[in-house]
């Protein structure tokens, strides 16, 4: 089944979380209470076990970064969505106390869940010990320590934590706004992989927010011209980059919102689902995790994220958890769509079969493109004209992959609904890219090579 989540807002401090992400929430419990930052004069951003409900100093989300030998999902990272800062546990001088204070991740920042019989679990820490929620009188009432060195079967109540899920109003269905008006038949949509992580074959590998963002809003003002995009699909591109380019693109095109959506791993031996990081690079510097964007206009208030169909492979060999992107316009009376498929296979340097759908036997990209088809199906019965699409992975060779988004709606490089798909090559000497819309529309399709990434930009127009 598809997963859904959604951003709720932070309280408003200085280093907040990047603001517009769908990234599942969490609230972390231990003893009945809890986990807080603790920001008062004494608390130093300090974890303590406290608070009664679940408000904006006690929301997490859950990231993992890469371990040589093991992976993404290996560990999990927990930031603070008051803060935007990593948990850190500290060294013994400091008492193994944990803290959100630093905007970085490595070894420290790092945590193993370890599932309890209660479905609870333990959180060992870099120190090989459990977290324990101290039960002395305060000032060390319920402080959170790196400390305990027993066996998982014998943690107490104060060492066993419970990971609560927390929604948001933008990712439930029954606080979904109905369309205000009818959608226009003209649309201008685009979509363009971006490659900003670590592809060392793209210009924008490890690339800053403040240096990414006016050379992608450059490319794609000149790609358009005159032409003002009603939404733009975004893929590979790092959180912390995403707010950056919005005001990147609001300098052509005044009136935009840019909405992320995290890739996930599974963390090991749970269910539990943290949000990829993009690659540090060698500057340290952190850009949040890593997934897809969608830029619309400012007057959307109600997006969903859903984690789609996905392989699930052990360790090592564990599957991106892909992810879709849709958000609804109601004075325009459209809704629109972002994915990023799962890789096909292909040949490694090693002469193996690999890429995140490789087993002919157990095929995710037909199931991912029948989740989209379902969703715009859900947007359409609501009253909204849906535009969807995004990097679908997937080829003229294997297009029968996509045939539930073919099925009721119309891909920008068809001349009508009726025949294949057509166009240039957006990624090599392959169309992967797609945009499809209602049938019945007059469609241009344009392709614009920027330089700027492995994939050229791909325009939908529609009159």
């Amino acid at each position: 089944m598809a997963a859904v989540a959604a951003l709720a807002a932070p309280p408003a401090v200085a280093a907040e979380a990047p603001q517009g992400s769908a990234g599942q929430q969490w609230a972390l419990k231990v003893d009945n209470l809890y986990v807080t930052v603790d920001a008062g004069a004494d608390g130093d951003m300090k974890l303590r076990a406290k608070g009664t409900t679940a408000a904006g100093w006690e929301k997490f989300t859950l990231h993992t970064d890469y371990v040589s030998g093991s992976g993404f999902g290996a560990s999990v990272i927990f930031r603070s969505e008051a803060t935007g800062r990593y948990v850190t546990a500290e060294d013994d001088a400091s008492g193994n106390l944990l803290r959100t204070r630093v905007e970085s991740t490595g070894s420290w920042q790092r945590f193993s869940l370890v599932p309890l019989t209660t479905g609870e679990y333990g959180l060992k820490a870099h120190n090989g010990k459990f977290v324990a929620a101290e039960l002395g009188t305060y000032p060390d009432r319920g402080l959170l320590r790196a400390r305990t060195d027993r066996p998982a079967s014998e943690l107490g109540a104060w060492e066993r934590f419970t990971l609560e899920p927390i929604s948001a109003p933008q990712s439930d269905p029954t606080h979904m706004p109905a369309p205000s008006t009818p959608a226009v038949k003209a649309h201008n949509v685009v979509s363009w992989n971006i490659c900003a992580n670590n592809n060392t074959d793209c210009p924008l590998k490890y690339a800053p927010p403040t240096t990414m963002a006016p050379k992608v809003a450059t490319a794609l003002f000149n790609a358009l011209g005159t032409r003002r995009p009603d939404a733009i699909f975004f893929q590979e591109i790092c959180e912390k980059q995403a707010k950056p380019l919005e005001l990147a693109l609001e300098d052509k095109w005044p009136g935009l919102d840019v909405r992320f959506m995290p890739t996930y791993y599974k963390v090991t031996g749970t269910n539990i689902l943290a949000q990829k990081n993009c690659s540090d690079g060698t500057d340290n510097a952190d850009r949040g995790a890593f997934g897809i964007a969608l830029a619309v206009s400012d007057s959307n208030t109600w997006y969903q994220g859903t984690v789609l169909p996905s392989p699930d492979k052990p360790v090592p060999d564990k599957k991106e958890q892909r992810p879709m992107l849709c958000a609804v316009v109601p004075d325009e009376g459209s809704a629109y769509c972002n994915a990023h498929f799962s890789s096909g296979p292909y040949i490694n340097s090693d002469g193996k079969l690999v890429g995140d759908d490789s087993d002919p036997n157990n095929l995710f990209r037909p199931k991912q493109a029948a989740e989209m088809r379902s969703q715009v199906g859900n947007y359409t019965a609501a009253g909204y004209t849906t535009y969807y699409g995004g990097d679908l992975n997937t080829t003229s060779a294997d297009v029968n992959y996509l045939d539930s988004l073919y099925s009721s709606g119309q891909e920008c490089g068809q001349t009508d609904p009726t025949k294949p798909h057509t166009g240039a090559p957006t990624d090599g000497s392959n169309k992967i890219d797609y945009v499809f819309g209602p049938r019945g529309l007059k469609y241009t399709c344009r392709v614009t090579d920027p330089a700027l990434s492995d994939h050229r930009i791909i325009e939908a127009e529609t009159s």
